[in-house]
């Protein structure tokens, strides 16, 4: 039985994770028992009642809660307490670097996720026992804390290195980093992903309402635009990232990474990881595809 808190719920990625739980049977393992969503947004199109046509609506036996949240950069005890027994978090939440001040950019990216991954990681009911060795407890017995990242991402940055490259970069190094510190190397594990051109083509009830609300016209054409030989293979398979693959793949690592479809040592041993730069706890679009089916 899993408790899953989701953030960026709105977006296309968060979307996309939620309408994955949304998809999954009582059968499924592990069990998602609660999914809180933490939104600055007290609604959701994919959970109000007459959701767009196309919205799965099989999982009967997940408690999903909207809880509003106005500011990412703290945690008071009152949600905490809300928050308290969950295991995992899937941290969607993001902007364009284009739609605010680099200043911005930085915070919203590096220190809210800095932020949550802090405050979340006493979360989990009963934590990894202390590690003498200096290495922390078992990934299973820790809170999870999975990074939406994106591909451009880096550790080392060039002079040519867009804003976003550098911070999503950086904001993976400190996540690890303070994985690594006391006494968050008993409590919490993390990793990242980096999709690339993330496309809701195939979920229309996620495209549609993410399209009308988050992008301007210009944006929704130009991407309508963009998307299409990206999504035929002209510009190779490795640049897109479906929604309805990335959703799952998302859930299952924050779920159970060891024993589902999705392991790092897996993923390692295939040679899908970012390697040295992540630790082997980034995984980029290509381990993201094999991992949802996709070659």
């Amino acid at each position: 039985m899993v408790h899953l808190i989701l953030t960026g719920g709105t977006g296309l990625v968060g979307s996309a994770v939620l309408s994955h739980v949304l998809s999954l049977l009582a059968t499924s393992q592990p069990a998602i028992t609660r999914l809180s969503i933490l939104s600055r947004t007290p609604a959701h199109p994919l959970l109000s009642s007459t959701p767009p046509a196309g919205t799965p609506n099989v999982n009967k036996h997940t408690k999903i809660e909207i809880i509003e949240h106005k500011d990412f950069s703290t945690y008071p005890p009152e949600l905490l307490e809300k928050l308290k027994g969950a295991d995992a978090c899937i941290w969607a939440l993001g902007i364009s670097q284009n739609a605010v001040s680099e200043a911005e950019y930085v915070h919203i990216t590096k220190d809210y996720a800095l932020a949550a991954a802090k405050a979340f990681a006493g979360l989990k009911t009963q934590p990894a026992a202390p590690n003498t060795s200096g290495s922390g407890g078992s990934d299973a017995e820790k809170f999870k804390f999975v990074f939406v990242s994106g591909a451009g991402a880096t550790f080392k940055p060039r002079a040519w290195t867009p804003l976003f490259g550098r911070v999503k970069g950086e904001t993976e190094q400190a996540l690890l980093s303070l994985a690594r510190s006391a006494p968050y190397k008993d409590m919490l594990s993390v990793y990242s992903v980096r999709p690339a051109a993330v496309d809701g083509h195939n979920q229309p009830w996620i495209w549609g309402p993410v399209l009308s609300d988050k992008r301007s016209w210009f944006q929704r054409t130009y991407l309508r635009v963009l998307m299409y030989p990206i999504r035929s293979g002209w510009a190779g398979t490795g640049s897109h990232s479906p929604t309805e693959n990335l959703g799952r793949v998302l859930v299952e690592m924050a779920c159970d990474e060891a024993k589902g479809p999705y392991s790092i040592t897996r993923v390692g041993k295939e040679g899908l990881d970012e390697g040295e730069e992540g630790e082997g706890r980034v995984l980029g679009n290509k381990g993201l595809r094999w991992l949802g089916g996709l070659k």
